[in-house]
């Protein structure tokens, strides 16, 4: 039975889960532009372990957003493509929607998700703000927070 102490613990842990891919986003856009950083399995952030100038932090940070929403973007847009298509030679009706392919209804969904992840970077674009407007600080701390899971095991 989870006790109240360790319900906070775990639903951190598992928001430190859910953000993987977009850290791991991070890790790439770091990797890209050929600066070390350390990450953490489950950690909320990524740790940069060389200075960066202004615009790698603004790459770096919105790096994932873009990302995601670029890929929700086209896939929208291949749905949209096709549906247009199909449309020239069928009507669209009821009948397609319910017993058509599988695929195109599920293109949206898998889409939407993508579009829906990327508002993970809420807090990338609010630093990239930060940066553009000079609020920066020398140091990643004062502009990035670092809240680790391994403090609370």
């Amino acid at each position: 039975m989870l006790t109240m102490k360790k319900q906070p613990t775990r639903l951190y842990k598992l928001g430190g889960y859910y953000l993987i891919p977009h850290e791991l986003l991070h890790v790439l856009a770091y990797r890209l532009i050929g600066k070390r950083c350390v990450y953490h399995w489950g950690d909320y952030s990524v740790r940069p372990l060389e200075q960066r100038t202004k615009y790698e932090r603004l790459f770096v940070s919105l790096f994932p957003t873009i990302v995601c929403l670029g890929i929700g973007l086209f896939f929208h847009g291949l749905w949209l493509v096709w549906l247009l298509m199909i449309s020239r030679h069928m009507p669209l009706d009821s009948y397609f929607f319910e017993h058509g392919p599988s695929w195109f209804m599920v293109l949206p969904l898998i889409a939407s998700l993508f579009v829906i992840y990327s508002g993970n970077g809420w807090g990338d674009w609010i630093i990239s703000y930060r940066v553009l407007a000079g609020k920066n600080k020398a140091s990643y701390k004062d502009d990035e927070p670092q809240r680790k899971t391994k403090q609370y095991d």
